[in-house]
């Protein structure tokens, strides 16, 4: 199998994925990083000891891999493309520490996290097509490293760090800023990659910030969904027809909200994680 020798040229990974017969796949979102400007970057932002552990979503052809091996100890990469696989293990496989999980990351990274423990980074330029997945998934079990690094469509940077009252705002934000506080680190244009993508990525970075340690997070979770089952309608409408007013007396709710005081005349799209973590609190009491 021929192996990369500089992942900075474009004509070099062409003629690899040529000579070893590997396709682009657009249903796994496939695009590489090339710029060595911002793999450099993404590595200082994980800000971690030799030590670490170290989780790489989506490695590739291992344009990051190869310098995350030069840095750290303990590295996990997760792929979905056999082809990648096969190459990853053909390029890293001897590396002290170095480890491959196969397969789609919702459904791998479980068992991973049982055997080594939750990660102390998790890095990755996540496909377009899955990235609120593997958010979502990580966040929802409590899989929460002291940091993650991870490259998104713009547009879904721009949900991750909404504020109350913007367009942007929604139950993704919500879930999101509730375990982190998410910064954007600055955009990636097209030709950073290879493919080049029909669309702008952003770099954003996410640490714990432990606002809600006594909140009840799978309630939490819970009326969120309901908050935003319909954009427009009252906090009334949503939380009677959702999973809280079939399963929680409407007067409990109405006092919680008032306790919290949130009005159940406004839209869940103005009110702050603070204040939904607080209406939580008050409904678990």
């Amino acid at each position: 199998m021929k192996l990369i020798e500089n992942y900075d040229s474009v004509s070099e990974i062409k003629s690899v994925l040529e000579i070893n017969g590997f396709g682009m796949s657009k249903r796994f979102g496939q695009n590489f990083l090339m710029s060595p400007g911002a793999r450099e970057k993404i590595i200082n932002l994980l800000d971690a000891s030799p030590e670490a552990k170290i989780w790489e979503i989506g490695p590739g052809l291992g344009a990051m891999t190869h310098m995350l091996i030069n840095y750290f100890d303990a590295l996990t990469v997760f792929e979905i493309d056999y082809g990648f696989i096969r190459y990853l293990e053909e390029a890293f496989g001897s590396e002290k520490g170095f480890r491959i999980i196969s397969g789609d990351f919702v459904k791998t990274w479980k068992a991973s996290a049982q055997e080594e423990g939750v990660p102390d980074r998790i890095l990755g330029n996540l496909p377009y097509n899955s990235a609120s997945a593997i958010i979502s998934v990580l966040i929802e079990n409590n899989c929460i490293p002291a940091g993650m690094v991870i490259t998104v469509q713009k547009e879904m940077a721009q949900r991750m760090t909404a504020s109350p009252g913007s367009k942007n705002y929604s139950s993704f934000s919500m879930l999101c800023q509730y375990v982190f506080t998410i910064k954007n680190m600055g955009d990636l244009k097209a030709g950073s990659f290879y493919p080049s993508p029909d669309v702008t990525s952003t770099i954003i970075t996410l640490k714990p910030h432990g606002l809600y340690p006594g909140v009840n997070s799978e309630l939490y979770f819970r009326v969120i969904r309901d908050l935003f089952q319909s954009r427009r309608k009252q906090i009334r409408n949503n939380l009677t027809r959702g999973w809280t007013g079939k399963n929680i007396p409407w007067a409990t709710v109405a006092m919680a909200l008032k306790l919290s005081d949130i009005s159940p005349d406004d839209r869940g799209e103005n009110i702050p994680v603070s204040s939904i973590a607080e209406f939580v609190q008050y409904l678990d009491s």
